[in-house]
């Protein structure tokens, strides 16, 4: 590691950095002097634990600022590494123990693996090894995964359907809307979304801040590696958002200079995987005017706006009580069907996030409340805020839900339902109020 490279990562520390490579050069002498001693079902576990491992020490070459030309280097050696270890693991394991493939289209540490190889390396072999470990597994697949193997290779298969996945769709699914757009719109598009990335990939390992010491994660860094790999294959000018400190600006660069007009010359400009983008389609919706379900049904209902996958999913967890007496069940199943609000009091990231997926839910398009400072509680209370009056410009009400403890808890309604759903909540005891109003009646 050259001490002197700034660091990609940044809120990378250089020691935290120095200490993981030192640890994996020493683990790996200890590795390779006991491996044969092993017993064979130990010897199977450790070489699967190494698939991601080699993967991760990749990105981590990435994030801690080594030069472009020794990561090429690294891949080379790794690649090979992975492919033997998959077959090891495939050989010797016992079914179902493990997986038999290397990468799965849903997983963010395999998009950063194979951005790497696909905009760094021209060596057709090296590739079409990588290409042999994407699996075929439908719940292991990703749209947005094999639109970008299949820009590279056309005969890489796109399936006609997927599994739906909430944690791959939050990240992936705005860049397919990006890509849906004639060629002239995509840049201010993809600007726009990276402006609101660092906020949609906070749950899933992105830090704007060290929030512990820097010796215990000063390397962990997730960058925006599909929107540099998207931007690249779909030749999407990146000048409005090339700055952005988490854009591996780096990456896309070179692959313009040394790759897309030698391995990739085939391919016409701006054409991608040269497909058209299937964009997930709008949820089934029941008419609330004339639905006949009743009470905790009922009102789901109308949390739900009438999705019925969405109702269904909620109902099937809660049951159906004629008094609500677990609020926090209730809560924590509506929040995992992105139709409440339920946070922490001091995370304003997740709260701001909660509001924007429960927005986009509804129809109404993703919802940015203003960045800090402040942070924390006065942020929450700023954003539900602004939340409430943008709600209400589109026909919505922002509906506080009060249980008894300090964490944030919200739901939306269509503001011709609220006359109804204050009466439910009145009858299943559950206390909600208009944003910034007092409480229902009688549930003090």
């Amino acid at each position: 590691m050259n001490d002197n490279a700034p660091m990609r990562n940044p809120i990378g520390h250089r020691g935290s950095y120095q200490d993981y490579f030192s640890r994996m050069e020493k683990c790996e002498k200890e590795w390779e002097a006991h491996f044969a001693d092993l017993p064979p079902p130990n010897k199977t576990c450790f070489m699967y634990s190494t698939i991601d491992e080699e993967k991760k020490f990749l990105l981590h070459q990435y994030g801690a600022g080594f030069e472009l030309e020794a990561i090429i280097s690294t891949l080379k050696i790794k690649v090979p590494r992975i492919l033997n270890a998959s077959d090891y693991v495939r050989i010797h394991r016992v079914p179902p123990q493990f997986q038999d493939y290397l990468l799965s289209g849903n997983s963010r540490l395999n998009f950063g693996y194979i951005t790497l190889a696909l905009l760094l390396l021209n060596d057709a072999e090296v590739l079409r090894q990588i290409l042999l470990g994407v699996s075929p597994q439908k719940e292991l697949k990703g749209y947005l995964f094999d639109l970008m193997l299949h820009a590279y290779d056309p005969l890489h298969q796109v399936a006609t359907t997927y599994k739906k996945d909430k944690y791959l769709a939050c990240w992936a699914d705005p860049v397919l809307r990006v890509l849906a757009l004639p060629a002239e719109e995509r840049s201010a598009a993809m600007e726009k979304h990276m402006q609101s990335w660092p906020r949609i990939v906070s749950p899933y390992g992105y830090k704007e801040k060290l929030d512990s010491p820097p010796w215990f994660d000063g390397h962990s860094c997730d960058l925006a590696y599909e929107i540099a790999l998207a931007a690249s294959l779909y030749d999407i000018d990146d000048t409005a958002f090339r700055d952005h400190p988490y854009y591996p600006r780096d990456l896309a660069d070179y692959y313009r200079q040394h790759i897309r007009h030698s391995r990739d010359q085939w391919r016409p400009l701006y054409v991608g995987a040269d497909l058209p983008i299937t964009l997930p389609p709008p949820p089934i919706k029941a008419d609330l005017a004339k639905s006949k379900r009743k009470g905790i049904a009922r009102w789901v209902e109308l949390v739900a706006d009438g999705d019925i996958d969405a109702t269904e999913a909620v109902l099937d967890a809660t049951g159906k009580p004629r008094k609500i007496h677990d609020l926090q069940t209730l809560l924590h199943n509506l929040a995992e069907s992105d139709l409440a609000i339920y946070a922490d009091l001091k995370d304003d990231e997740t709260l701001e996030q909660q509001a924007s997926d429960l927005s986009e839910k509804r129809g109404l398009g993703p919802f940015e409340g203003s960045p800090g400072p402040p942070y924390g509680p006065a942020r929450c209370e700023a954003t539900l805020a602004a939340w409430s009056a943008w709600l209400g410009e589109r026909g919505y009400l922002l509906i506080d839900i009060d249980d008894k403890d300090s964490d944030w808890h919200a739901i939306v309604v269509n503001t011709v339902f609220h006359p109804e759903l204050q009466q439910l909540s009145e009858q299943l005891g559950i206390p909600v109020r208009l944003h910034g109003a007092d409480l229902n009646p009688n549930q003090e």
